[in-house]
């Protein structure tokens, strides 16, 4: 019987290495007209295989980017657009977002600018196996990984020394051989879907209209 340990890795790297870029189309159940795109292609350099999952709103404005190292899918580089519309490489303190075992905790951190002037943000992500289950993804049933996310947000500001905190629990499901096919908040305040896999030709297409 395969182990969970390893079923999860399967789960995660069967994810087709591509170096044609796709776009997955979520859509937010709870606000049917909210959109989010998710740009994938794979990359190749002297550091070996990556994936790149760049995000984008409905407008189709990116809003951040991840760069995963194929084999270990822990991340090399985090990219956010801060709140001046720049596009800024993040200072990464943990890199791991994917457990492989069943209770294992991973965590992910990084500090990038925040929304106001001055403020930074430290963004850490706690990521727990809990498990398979079988989800519909675009009509077919498709084997899942189901992680649960504790996300928590500081935001400070170096030159008052003021700090708050924002936390927030949500569920991601990722399919074997398509990548993050669902996530939601525990109180289903937002809930997307993987709604389709298009070319980036028709996505450009498609916010264009």
């Amino acid at each position: 019987t395969q182990s969970r340990s390893s079923a999860a890795s399967d789960v995660y790297k069967r994810q087709v290495y591509d170096t044609t870029k796709k776009i997955y189309q979520y859509r937010d159940i709870v606000h049917g007209m909210n959109e989010q795109f998710h740009r994938i292609y794979g990359v190749e350099d002297s550091e070996g295989k990556h994936i790149v999952v760049e995000r984008y709103s409905q407008t189709g404005r990116i809003t951040e980017a991840y760069n995963y190292n194929l084999d270990s899918l822990n991340v090399l580089d985090h990219m956010v657009v801060n709140g001046f519309g720049e596009k800024e490489k993040a200072t990464i303190y943990k890199n791991e977002l994917f457990p492989f075992e069943k209770n294992k905790v991973t965590r992910y951190a990084s500090k990038f600018s925040g929304f106001q002037d001055s403020t930074v943000i430290l963004m850490e992500l706690y990521r727990d196996f809990k498990g398979t289950d079988v989800k519909n993804v675009i009509s077919d049933p498709i084997e899942c990984i189901k992680l649960e996310e504790q996300a928590r947000y500081t935001i400070l500001n170096p030159f008052t020394k003021k700090e708050t905190q924002q936390e927030f629990q949500s569920i991601h499901y990722f399919g074997k051989g398509v990548g993050l096919v669902e996530w939601f908040d525990k109180e289903k305040k937002m809930h997307f879907v993987l709604e389709d896999i298009i070319s980036q030709e028709k996505w450009i297409k498609l916010i264009s209209e």
